[in-house]
């Protein structure tokens, strides 16, 4: 009959065979079981070695076990805090009809850590701003198909709790002036003439959602 083969197999789930007082109890064990050879022997001087050997090698098992057990009695460690990036957790709607400025914004409040999405005019955003529920939406002013203050106004009808920046370099009309003040009397909560560095964007969001989060958190606590 032929032997049987030895196959290699990975470990079991919960193996401990990586664990190194493990190892070195299975050493111990090789050492205890010569050690006892030895104890066994017809000459005098081999049996006091293997004595010593043996009563060396079971108390040092002793301590792997007490290692042992105060490893698995010892809390673990806390975990390490990490920064985390200021838009953690917080959603962004960016509405802008110009292609290149809608990537670079969403870009930028990406790597800021929010949730960034984008959208290429106000038909678009109304759509998804219901099924996202942002927290904030950085809206133009001037746009095809339906245009910054008609977003504003729908937008904040469907999530009055919603931050809202309104963005405008005042497209064909010249200066954004007056479509900046509309947005803002209409429910927008920062304003920002273009152009302007995606810094100052970043902190006009922060600040307004900070604004916003103040007063719901208030209003949770009282609850």
């Amino acid at each position: 009959m032929p032997s049987p083969k030895s196959v290699d197999r990975p470990p079991p789930p919960g193996d401990a065979s990586g664990d190194p007082t493990h190892e070195l109890k299975n050493l111990l064990g090789v050492l205890m079981g010569v050690c006892e050879s030895f104890a066994e022997g017809l000459d005098a001087e081999q049996r006091e070695l293997g004595r010593v050997g043996l009563a060396a090698a079971a108390k040092a098992a002793d301590l792997v076990t007490r290692i042992q057990m105060e490893a698995r009695a010892r809390p673990a460690p806390a975990p390490e805090l990490v920064a985390q990036p200021e838009g953690q957790g917080r959603t962004v709607l960016v509405v802008d009809d110009d292609a290149d400025l809608l990537k670079l914004i969403t870009a930028a409040f990406a790597r800021a850590g929010f949730r960034a999405y984008s959208a290429r005019n106000g038909r678009l955003a109304v759509q998804l701003l219901r099924a996202l529920k942002p927290d904030l939406m950085v809206t133009d002013i001037v746009m095809p198909e339906k245009e910054g203050i008609a977003t504003i106004i729908e937008a904040k009808a469907a999530a009055p709790d919603m931050a809202v920046i309104a963005i405008s370099g005042g497209g064909a009309y010249g200066r954004s002036g007056n479509f900046l003040q509309w947005a803002e009397e209409l429910g927008a909560d920062e304003v920002l003439a273009k152009p302007f560095p995606m810094s100052q964007l970043l902190t006009a969001a922060r600040l307004v959602l900070d604004h916003k989060g103040a007063p719901n958190a208030a209003r949770a606590a009282a609850g």
